[in-house]
């Protein structure tokens, strides 16, 4: 007997759907971007960056930490790892589904516009629900669903970039959402920590933001064009063609694996200390509950200065060289070396010399870091699918660090080496951002 086989596109029908759908996708990205457009951009960008980081960075940095303290949580730095990783879990799903998704969306209101509104929208109810329910299970349950529909959020989001964006303006874009997101992260950290006394209500707050992020990008942008007349999405019969649209990519992407891999061990770094400054504060330093609050704040102006700094430097400055890649590796430098200034000198100055590195450092990853995984991209066909696969290095970096710290204090009652192996993992990174040949 014959093996029954699932009914293929002929070679040359294929290669002409790709063809009109890049065609179609080229004519999308906006390559004449007027004066007007291009700020209308850099607001929308702008405006994501802070209102849905702000939000996460005070909920997941201070107020969810200090629940946990206010509920006599036996062991509250536990239950923050198992936040981050749990959540991240869910978020690694999440981006690939959403930006797959959004890929294959033909709606008449774009590819991308329905998910950032409801994503938004749904994230914001979630997050406050973390603030409604008791018992751990539940608070680890809504923010989960919190995670997932902030990546419903994100994964188009990014897309963006690719779709609308023309190249010679992407590092431009990618740092002005990087300074939003370093403001948004201060903005956030001062507000929580001004409102320790009052967690429900900063949740509340929090989660208003977070839900008109969404709303409030698509009205700055420009108006996305309808994907009705998209050609349609492959689809095929049976259960590999829904694979097929999942897959990793696995051809042309040598440089694709290796920013993923650099982006990864960035991310960890990150994460092994940022989510950890209320208890270092707390615990590695010696502050009180009133002298920890006033230091996070002031940690908090340090970093949104530094980045604004950096920002403002990196992303022009990357677009008029045509470079990532140099800029990338400084970054991974400069905020290993912010690491080593608390481990050797456990005191809030030494934290404060540490937020000016780690603040500046960010400031030019975030400038850079996305226009370079946009460089990198194999298929523009799938870049919703393939930068949402490349986010998964800031989900499962959530995963990893938060608990990799937790490992590390209950293991040796210390923060300090937690502080020395996040400044390796950088000087690591830097050998797979390196190796990337085909972006500079």
């Amino acid at each position: 007997m014959t093996k029954a086989t699932e009914p293929q596109e002929p070679r040359d029908a294929a290669h002409a759907r790709a063809h009109n759908i890049q065609e179609t996708s080229e004519a999308m990205s906006e390559p004449g971007m007027t004066v007007l457009q291009r700020i209308r951009f850099l607001i929308g960008f702008l405006l994501c960056g802070i209102l849905w980081y702000a939000p996460f960075a005070a909920v997941i940095g201070i107020l969810l930490p200090q629940r946990f303290l206010d509920d006599g949580v036996a062991d509250p730095t536990a239950l923050v790892a198992q936040l981050n990783s749990i959540g991240a879990f869910v978020a690694l799903f999440a981006n690939l589904l959403w930006g797959t998704l959004s890929d294959r969306s033909r709606s008449r209101f774009g590819r991308r516009t329905p998910f950032i509104v409801v994503g938004a929208v749904l994230a914001g109810l979630f997050l406050w629900l973390t603030s409604v329910v008791n018992g751990a299970p539940l608070i680890i349950l809504c923010w989960c669903g919190a995670q997932l529909f902030l990546n419903m959020l994100l994964a188009p989001f990014f897309a963006v970039l690719s779709d609308r964006i023309p190249e010679n303006n992407r590092a431009s874009m990618s740092a002005i959402y990087g300074l939003g997101v370093t403001i948004g992260q201060s903005v956030g950290q001062i507000l929580s920590a001004a409102l320790l006394t009052n967690v429900a209500f900063g949740i509340l707050l929090a989660s208003v933001c977070l839900a008109i992020c969404g709303l409030l990008t698509v009205i700055v942008w420009p108006k996305e064009p309808s994907a009705a007349s998209l050609p349609a999405a492959q689809r095929g019969q049976g259960v590999f063609s829904v694979i097929r649209a999942f897959t990793p990519p696995t051809k042309n992407c040598r440089d694709f694996y290796l920013a993923l891999f650099g982006r990864l061990l960035i991310t960890i770094s990150i994460y092994m200390i940022v989510n950890y400054q209320l208890y270092i504060f707390r615990e590695y330093i010696g502050l009180d509950t009133a002298q920890a609050s006033a230091s996070l704040s002031v940690a908090a102006v340090i970093i949104m200065v530094a980045s604004l700094v950096a920002s403002a430097i990196a992303g022009p400055l990357s677009d008029f060289l045509h470079r990532r890649k140099p800029l990338v590796i400084a970054c991974a430098l400069i905020i290993a070396f912010g690491f080593l200034i608390p481990a050797m000198i456990p005191s809030v100055w030494g934290m404060y010399v540490w937020a000016a590195f780690h603040g500046f450092g960010v400031g030019v990853y975030n400038a850079c870091d996305q226009a370079l995984n946009v460089d990198v991209l194999p298929n523009k066909e799938e870049a919703g699918k393939d930068l949402g696969i490349l986010n998964l290095s800031n989900t499962v970096g959530q995963m990893i660090g938060p608990v990799a710290t937790s490992m590390i204090v209950i293991v040796f009652g210390s923060y300090r080496l937690a502080f020395l192996i996040g400044a390796i993992v950088l000087a690591c990174s830097c050998v797979f951002i390196g190796l990337i040949r085909k972006a500079k």
